[in-house]
């Protein structure tokens, strides 16, 4: 059977920045996926209710349900999640679930596989939609690898946007990590920066500001620190630049150390975005516990 879409996106609003860089990703792999910010000139005009229902449960080979806390609570994903459903009673396998969390979604079986998001960043979920495309393609359909070598090059990529998407996803995934550790965390906006707060038995223990550009440049990413309180906004403690990693086949984040803030100046490898996250978490605990 044809399909307009080879994979649609059903995610909340809050979830967008991690959703973006998926979408991005496949469509520079050629694969056609129907993600809303993709559709607004052919969107324009049409029932929404009528149109999205027909291309959850008809127009489309597989349904990506990004499942968090957000995505139950929404209107527009509980419709989505209604015509896939639908759609998944005579077709097993059709949704393919991941997770931001661990939140119960009605009439998704609690049994079915699925892909955790807090262990994959949205290149390496990228990279598994298109290996499950790939596995269910006919013989004749897939690409034949050619029989020459096809050098390594890099890839192209959009600073300004991956500065944004990484605060982001920064933000989201430490406030998840915050509310299983009993620990308050409050972000929020500051003089153009992203304010991370951390409190413990309502005293303040760390603090973080990141600001998208810094040091004669507007992207890339600058920090600043301080255990308890940040007194002082104006200084940065490290600064990052991005860069294409041909071994690791993704975008990476450079740190440049002017503190104990920073990676050691002899680590010359860029952190990819769970390496990022865990980086950043290790200076939180660290931080919270007294070291």
């Amino acid at each position: 059977m044809s399909y307009q879409y080879d994979v649609a996106l059903s995610f909340a609003g809050e979830d967008r920045s991690y959703v973006d860089r998926v979408a991005e990703y496949l469509r520079s792999k050629s694969i056609r996926v129907f993600y809303d910010e993709f559709e607004e000139v052919n969107i324009w005009g049409k029932d929404l209710v009528e149109h999205f229902a027909g291309i959850y449960s008809k127009e489309a080979k597989y349904c990506v349900m990004f499942i968090s806390r957000h995505y139950a609570e929404k209107a527009w994903p509980r419709h989505e999640k209604q015509s896939a459903l639908a759609r998944a009673l005579g077709d097993q396998g059709y949704i393919l679930p991941v997770r931001f969390d661990d939140t119960d979604i009605p009439g998704l079986l609690p049994t079915v596989g699925y892909i955790d998001l807090r262990k994959n960043t949205p290149e390496q979920l990228s990279d598994l939609i298109v290996k499950k495309l790939g596995q269910s393609a006919s013989p004749q359909a897939k690409e034949q690898s050619p029989p020459y070598r096809r050098p390594k090059v890099s890839k192209s990529f959009d600073p300004y946007k991956a500065s944004h998407a990484w605060v982001d996803y920064l933000a989201q995934e430490i406030e998840k990590r915050c509310a299983s550790s009993d620990i308050s965390f409050s972000s929020f906006q500051r003089e153009g920066k992203q304010c991370l707060r951390f409190v413990v038995n309502g005293k303040p223990v760390y603090a973080i500001n990141v600001q998208v550009g810094g040091f004669h440049r507007d992207h890339g990413l600058s920090f600043s620190y301080a255990h308890g309180e940040m007194h002082m906004t104006s200084g940065y403690n490290a600064f990052a630049d991005f860069e294409w990693d041909k071994d690791k086949e993704c975008v990476v984040l450079k740190m440049n150390d002017f503190s104990s803030f920073s990676r050691p100046t002899n680590d010359t490898q860029g952190l990819n975005q769970q390496e990022f996250i865990e980086y950043m978490w290790e200076k939180v605990c660290d931080a919270i516990e007294g070291r």
